[in-house]
């Protein structure tokens, strides 16, 4: 058996145990960041009241939507609710998306409506807490749109209280996806059910006599400014810009801001009486029998 003096054993155990180190991974001085998950996302609804039926589409702008009512017909004015409850972060005029509101969810998210029809300040302003059955705002062809629909987004932000495009994420209503190039989903109801639903005279553009078919101003809207095909719907109770109860009788003389009158008529059988084209302001109206 080979004897080596103790200095020598003391060497080659110092060498020994470098070859182990070197092999080691020497621990880092600093750990790198490493990002927070996203938060939850809220359950979001889609942004119009409760059972009624959209056309959803992602044509060239996925993961945002284009929102249109089911068939794409008749949309313009309609009223845009928030998607989940949050508060009001930005009321804005852009030349691509128009009068545009984004709604802060808390813990990073945000909801983005484009293309609304009137000021974005109009029904809501920045730091106003929403409800999904706070009305927002209406469909409308604001910016560069050029057809009645409503452009939508949901975002995630972990910080700060405003987003842009470059925070999209797909589009989730009431649990499901609605993502992907060049898809369209034509016939989604909105579940967006809880919270007290808006009065029915929300529905009744401003400037416009609607006729409901309950007898307490609620239901539906059976006759507006506009013709109509022949309806079985009664008049009981009408409202007049956005929220003036009137008692209802047979017919209405509507007078104009820039001179002239008209009368409508509720029963399909006895005449229309439609409001004349033109964009006539109504001034004021009287309910009577007849006219």
């Amino acid at each position: 058996m080979l004897r080596y003096p103790s200095r020598l054993w003391a060497l080659v155990l110092m060498c020994l145990a470098g070859l182990v180190l070197a092999g080691t991974p020497a621990p880092a001085s600093a750990t790198a960041p490493v990002p927070a998950p996203a938060a939850a996302k809220p359950l979001f609804q889609l942004p119009f009241p409760c059972g009624t039926t959209w056309q959803l589409n992602t044509w060239g702008h996925n993961p945002a939507l284009d929102i249109v009512v089911e068939g794409n017909t008749g949309s313009d004015g309609l009223p845009v609710l928030p998607s989940a409850a949050g508060t009001v972060a930005a009321t804005y005029w852009t030349n691509g998306s128009g009068n545009t509101i984004q709604i802060n969810h808390g813990n990073g998210w945000f909801t983005a409506y484009y293309h609304l029809k009137d000021d974005p300040a109009t029904y809501v302003k920045k730091g106003d807490p929403v409800q999904p059955s706070t009305r927002i705002g209406r469909i409308g062809t604001s910016g560069a749109s050029t057809w009645s629909h409503l452009h939508y987004e949901q975002r995630y932000l972990a910080s700060g209280d405003f987003t842009d495009e470059s925070h999209r994420v797909p589009a989730h209503f009431d649990g499901v996806e609605y993502t992907g190039d060049a898809k369209e989903w034509p016939s989604v109801t909105s579940r967006n059910c809880t919270g007290t639903p808006p009065p029915a005279w929300q529905d009744c553009p401003s400037g416009h006599v609607c006729f409901y078919s309950g007898a307490d101003g609620t239901g539906t809207v059976c006759r507006s400014a506009t013709d109509e095909p022949r309806s079985t719907c009664g008049l009981r109770r009408s409202f007049f810009n956005n929220g003036t109860p009137q008692p209802g009788y047979d017919h209405v003389q509507v007078y104009f801001r820039e001179g002239g009158s008209a009368c409508l008529h509720r029963g399909w059988d006895e005449g229309r009486g439609n409001l004349p084209a033109g964009g006539r302001t109504i001034e004021r109206f009287q309910w009577r029998g007849e006219c």
